[in-house]
């Protein structure tokens, strides 16, 4: 029996997805990275501060690379950085209405994007994928921290 090169074909799909959500981004004028920005940010409740540390670790990215990123969006008015009383260096970060109304239209793709993939398997073999995936990704976490990264 040969190797399934499970992690190849991880990658594969990784990849396809990715390429279908930047090209809903950038029709838009954005970046894919921007636009999953726009979306953590779109579903934060209001309660609850965002903070690039938060971006740096829900995405694993550098903390150079998020910086870049938020720069340009607070450049081209998708969101807004203000400081917090409680520590100076922190900067909490808000979607301003530009920022949604984009994030309104490249959710309409993803909406579809999603319908798309769902098509092709039933309610049962979606659970089940979820599953492994989830299994997956523990794994990988564990053998991450065997090394010891941390990530």
């Amino acid at each position: 029996m040969t190797t399934p090169h499970l992690g190849n074909k991880i990658i594969i799909l990784s990849n396809q997805v990715k390429h279908c959500l930047h090209q809903a981004s950038e029709v838009e004028g954005i970046s894919g990275a921007q636009g999953r920005i726009l979306h953590i940010l779109s579903v934060q409740p209001d309660n609850e501060p965002l903070y690039q540390k938060d971006l740096e670790e829900i995405f694993h990215l550098s903390r150079s690379t998020v910086a870049q990123t938020l720069q340009t969006m607070e450049k081209n008015g998708l969101l807004t950085r203000s400081s917090v009383s409680q520590d100076a260096r922190l900067k909490k970060l808000e979607i301003t209405d530009k920022g949604r109304e984009i994030n309104a239209r490249i959710g309409s793709h993803v909406i579809a994007m999603e319908q798309e993939l769902s098509r092709s398997l039933t309610e049962e073999e979606i659970q089940t994928f979820l599953r492994v995936m989830d299994k997956l990704g523990e794994r990988m976490k564990q053998n991450l921290m065997w090394k010891g990264e941390n990530t």
